[in-house]
């Protein structure tokens, strides 16, 4: 069957329509054409838009031919996730598709989250990698579907949503899956684009930690104490911290209170400051977070508890909990209680300060130390050797380099004099212990500033609670590595917004692979920790992460057979893996009979 097109002359001007014809064979054999149905003129069907409606119609009912091959990889684990968290129907409830639309604004989230999960890929790309993926097998979504222009059309529409599909779908993990969001993890990362973005709201120059400044788009993530990204929102390039956090207060709070208890916040320094600590407190949420070096907390340290006060902690971190007492990092803490009057209200709270000293970071800070004076007193001694030469030929000169040399971390630390000698400038410098000795007394030492109001909760409790960020900040490397998020040319901030929303949604069923396969496992073993094999070269065994899960199903394919789709053998791990996932397998493996859950025959 095929469409036929047919030119007809009228009137001195000619038109095309188009028919649908099957052929066939007469009683002798031979073939002949007739026509199925008549599909109207081809103008027409353009103008209308049903000239596309009926391509996509036939792309959804052409099949593949036999010996086609499709590869499958992880995406029976996204396919799973997908109908357990209702993604497409979500999205499609919300944004209903339109009588001319060939691929609903659902359809297209999937497909985009595939490819983030699957095989990362610029936007552009997605329509070649979903024609040698089992897209269509899995979702339905034929891959003609998936070109540059309907995709941009789909994120503009899902871009006045997301927002709403991001909540409900939290809900949904949260209920479906019995997640704790009772403690919320959060902090702020930049993604960095590419382009130049003159008119855009949303990409704004801003300064990201390790990559200076450049142009980028923030984004604000949630994620829940298991390691669950339950929340991603995309904040403009240069937006404040408190600015950020301050319009997600509301959407934070109703995730933390989806299970009935009490909110937690736990932040990182980028919120330590009196103004948004009061804010957050007045939103009704608690929180716990260290403090900035502004807000005089050290001090108030050194005038009101000193090293005397701190007493030994219990906490240990889970990389040290093989090692020998001896080795492991030492903690020490004491509570005081910290009065604070709102800048923005006038009103007055009451905070707690956790002061915390660790063996750990008072070594590693006394090693950045002696680091940076030894680079300071290179480069000064780089100025000597240079003295009367083509750059340091007055004092003035010279001192414009010291005040370089001497910023930052080294600031204070070092005494240099410089003068002129004979029309020549001299420079000579030492280290001012004493400077280098009152540094030194805060040397591993932090605040931790909360609002819990259960006085019962000591220094060690709350100092094991802050220690889980270490949570959200992997989730960022996976969001920017595992994920590879990448919203190049992207020139409309709706799609922008858009894009990233979704692979924030790629994000929670990232994080959802790896909690449940580690709560089943640890089901499965009665408790006992259980490393996996085969997610390491050459069949080594490993604890499960995101990134592992998915890169054992790489490889993983299906053929097209005279009998119908045939998926390739599955290796002990792929097999493993599924069933502790209780993941169905839609069709039959090479060699073997079954259709239905994993280790299962149907």
């Amino acid at each position: 069957m095929f469409v036929k097109r047919t030119k007809v002359k009228r009137a001195g001007r000619e038109y095309v329509y188009l028919q649908l014809v099957e052929g066939y064979r007469d009683e002798n054999g031979k073939v002949r054409h007739r026509v199925v149905a008549k599909l109207g003129r081809e103008d027409e069907l353009k103008a209308s838009g049903q000239l596309d409606a009926l391509a996509a119609a036939f792309a959804r009912l052409d099949p593949p031919a036999a010996g086609i091959r499709r590869e499958v990889g992880p995406l029976l684990l996204v396919a799973h996730l997908e109908r357990e968290l209702q993604i497409a129907a979500t999205v499609d409830r919300l944004l209903p598709r339109s009588p001319r639309s060939e691929l609903s604004v659902g359809e297209l989230v999937v497909a985009l989250l595939a490819n983030r999960l699957c095989s990362p890929s610029p936007l552009y790309d997605v329509a070649g990698w979903s024609s040698g993926a089992a897209v269509r097998e899995l979702f339905g979504i034929p891959p003609q579907l998936l070109d540059d222009d309907r995709l941009g059309r789909g994120l503009e529409r899902f871009a006045a949503c997301a927002e709403a599909v991001r909540g409900a779908l939290a809900a949904r993990a949260i209920e479906r899956f019995g997640l704790d969001a009772g403690r919320l993890h959060v902090d702020l990362t930049a993604l960095r684009m590419t382009g130049a973005y003159e008119d855009s709201s949303l990409v704004a120059k801003g300064w990201a930690q390790g990559q200076g400044v450049g142009r980028q788009v923030r984004a604000l993530q949630a994620s829940s104490a298991e390691g669950v990204s339950l929340y991603l929102r995309p904040e403009a390039g240069n937006a404040a911290e408190l600015a950020a956090i301050g319009s997600s207060l509301e959407r934070l709070r109703e995730l933390a209170q989806a299970n009935g208890r009490g909110p937690l916040l736990v932040c990182d320094s980028a919120v330590g400051q009196a103004k948004t600590l009061c804010r957050i407190a007045r939103a009704g949420l608690r929180f716990i977070a260290p403090l900035k070096a502004n807000t005089g907390w050290r001090e108030r340290y050194l005038g009101e508890v000193g090293p005397a006060a701190l007493a030994p902690l219990a906490y240990v971190s889970e990389r040290e909990r093989e090692l020998p007492a001896s080795g492991r990092s030492r903690y020490r803490g004491a509570i005081r209680d910290w009065e604070v009057a709102d800048p923005e209200s006038g009103e007055r709270h009451r905070f707690r300060l956790v002061y915390v000293h660790s063996s750990e970071e008072e070594r590693e800070v006394r090693e950045a130390r002696e680091r940076a004076l030894e680079r300071a007193e290179e480069k000064l001694g780089r100025v000597r050797n240079g003295l009367g030469g083509r750059y340091y030929k007055t004092k003035r000169q010279v001192d414009a380099r010291v005040a370089q040399v001497l910023a930052g971390p080294v600031k204070d630390l070092i005494r240099v004099k410089t003068a002129t000698r004979g029309a020549r400038p001299t420079i000579s410098w030492r280290r001012d212990a004493g400077a280098i000795a009152a540094a030194a007394r805060t040397d591993g030492v932090y605040a931790l500033a909360t609002n819990l109001p259960d006085r019962r909760l000591g220094a060690n409790a709350i100092l094991t609670r802050y220690k889980g960020q270490q949570i959200v900040e992997r989730r960022h490397r996976d969001l920017k590595q595992t994920l590879r998020v990448r919203p190049v040319f992207l020139h409309k901030d709706e799609r922008i917004e858009a894009l990233v929303s979704i692979v924030g949604i790629a994000l929670l069923v990232f994080g959802l692979i790896e909690t449940e396969l580690r709560k089943r496992l640890a089901e499965a073993s009665e408790g006992e920790r259980e490393l996996m094999p085969g997610l390491l070269p050459e069949g080594r065994a490993a604890k499960p992460t995101g990134r592992n899960v998915l890169a054992a199903f790489q490889g993983l394919g299906l053929t097209y057979a005279s009998e119908g789709i045939v998926l390739d053998r599955l290796t002990a791990t792929q097999r493993r893996i599924l069933e502790l996932l209780e993941v169905e397998i839609p069709w039959p493996e090479l060699g073997g009979v079954g259709i239905g859950k994993c280790g299962k025959r149907g």
